[in-house]
């Protein structure tokens, strides 16, 4: 990894649709170049696949989420994936254990998705923040 590729996943993190020739235009290199550079990075595994942001649907959340001690952290970040309005699962260092983003239409949908993590099996606590505005 060098400067040209930090710049090519900034602009691919932002618009994953943008055209190679435009990529290389803003970086003063060639189509070429880019082309070959984005298939080394996603041969390597640095780029994992190329998606879309789309919309908040309303009312999104932080929920910090506590587990037990001597319990695999990754099997309870896995059950709280599936649960529906659970938009991503981060396993973190410090007093909490996982990091939840959730997306919903409403807060009533927010509050359902934290009982249905309460309940789950080694759940300790939790502790929501909700997001006022994404930048």
């Amino acid at each position: 990894m060098d400067e040209m590729d930090d710049a090519i996943l900034k602009i691919l993190k932002k618009d994953s649709k943008r055209p190679y020739v435009s990529m290389a235009e803003k970086l003063g290199t060639s189509e070429g170049t880019i082309r070959t550079r984005v298939k080394r990075l996603v041969d390597e595994g640095i780029i994992k696949q190329f998606t879309i942001k789309v919309a908040g649907k309303g009312t999104k959340a932080l929920i910090d989420v506590k587990v037990g001690t001597n319990v695999n952290t990754s099997q309870v970040a896995s059950k709280i994936k599936e649960i529906g309005g659970v938009e991503e699962t981060y396993e973190v260092s410090g007093e909490e254990d996982v990091v939840v983003v959730i997306d919903v239409m409403m807060p009533s949908e927010l509050n359902d998705v934290v009982e249905k993590i309460r309940v789950l099996e080694n759940v300790i606590s939790t502790r929501t923040r909700l997001i006022l505005k994404e930048h």
